[in-house]
């Protein structure tokens, strides 16, 4: 029988939060995703400095600019931090500490749930911070200053990744096998969704029904968004659509709140059992 307290609920999530944590770190997986996102972070500071601070400020010309170039490695990362947080997180009851408690405890799966989203999120944001770190120090270094909007592309930034993880949640609990689980959200935030993207641009027509078109708002902030531009190449005209940023911000909010839903729905069917 469920505990119903609010101090219960509050005190179980944060717990199992505590050894979501735990876990990533325990298997190394929060090392990994920091290693990979410094040397992806690597490849663009280690081409300005090799170019020289004067060569990229002439280049760029403004630190917004300088920025939005800087940040193009956000999207890749979200996509992989998103995958590899959350791709297993409904999916590895057994044979972790957190599984162990909800054995022995009358928990809540709304707490199971919440607190394993709250402790991958954690995470995987502080992960994505050190891209938002290290550039944002170039920015200060090569123009003595950082564009404003580079805060508002961080909390962008931030609320699509919550986003992006809800949806591997969502999978997680959908593939019984942890490691499909993973190699599904990543296959699908890496390869298909913008696959869609693109074809259905293509095609004229806006894809405000695909997360990873939000994505496109983290450096769209940095110049005045042109919603529609147009290309025509002979007989063929191809036009390429950007998000608002209200319209980024509801296209999450809607794959956020729906992919839990479901995640909550279909987890709590599913039967805890020790290895």
């Amino acid at each position: 029988m469920e505990q119903t307290g609010l101090g219960w609920d509050l005190k179980s999530t944060f717990i199992i939060m505590k050894y979501q944590m735990l876990f990533y770190l325990k298997t190394k997986r929060f090392l990994t995703m920091i290693i990979l996102v410094i040397l992806m972070v690597a490849i663009t500071v280690g081409i300005d400095l090799y170019v020289g601070v004067d060569t990229v400020r002439t280049e760029y010309g403004t630190s917004g600019a300088f920025l939005a170039s800087g940040l193009g490695f956000v999207t890749i990362t979200i996509a992989v931090l998103a995958g590899f947080y959350g791709g297993d997180a409904t999916s590895i009851e057994t044979g972790t500490n957190s599984g162990y408690f909800i054995m022995v405890q009358p928990v809540r799966k709304s707490s199971i749930l919440l607190g394993r989203f709250i402790g991958a999120y954690i995470l995987a944001a502080a992960t994505m911070m050190i891209e938002f770190v290290v550039v944002g120090s170039m920015s200060q270094y090569i123009f003595a200053g950082v564009d404003t909007k580079f805060w508002l592309a961080l909390a962008e930034s931030l609320f699509i990744l919550m986003a992006f993880l809800a949806l591997a949640f969502f999978f997680s609990s959908v593939f019984k096998n942890p490691l499909i689980g993973i190699l599904f959200s990543i296959l699908a935030f890496v390869l298909i969704m913008p696959i869609i993207d693109v074809v259905i641009s293509i095609e004229n027509i806006e894809p405000w029904f695909n997360l990873y078109y939000s994505t496109n708002i983290i450096t769209a902030v940095f110049a005045p968004i042109v919603h529609v531009s147009s290309k025509t190449r002979g007989p063929i005209t191809i036009k390429t659509y950007v998000p608002y940023v209200w319209e980024a911000n509801y296209i999450a909010l809607i794959y956020l709140v729906l992919s839990l839903s479901l995640s909550y729905i279909i987890f709590r069917r599913k039967e805890v059992k020790p290895q």
